[in-house]
């Protein structure tokens, strides 16, 4: 989120009301689910795991499947979960399945 620049207005009434704004989007900036990614298209192949880049600059939290071309049931491997702050490793319980995803 683009970050507020600091401006003297002059006025004690509007550097409040500007103060109380930035305070609420600095609030919004904190909520991981806000703050999230979403990655399209991911091809899954078989049964395998797919490590998958999150890019989010910090360990995820978790994910919202946004859409699939199957019934598919998505898991974390956490046993392969060696690298939370750049990967989800990820497994569905059918043969292939293109899955999008808000990874946050």
């Amino acid at each position: 989120m683009r970050r507020f620049h600091n401006t003297h207005y002059g006025d004690d009434t509007v550097a409040k009301a500007f103060q109380d704004v930035e305070d609420a989007f600095v609030s919004l900036e904190e909520v991981p689910l806000l703050n999230g990614r979403l990655l399209k298209d991911l091809e899954f192949k078989g049964s395998t795991t797919l490590r998958v880049s999150h890019g989010l600059g910090r360990a995820f939290n978790g994910y919202i499947v946004v859409s699939t071309n199957e019934k598919v049931v998505l898991k974390i491997v956490d046993s392969e979960n060696l690298d939370p702050l750049s990967y989800i490793p990820l497994q569905t319980n059918t043969y292939d399945a293109t899955i999008s995803l808000w990874v946050f």
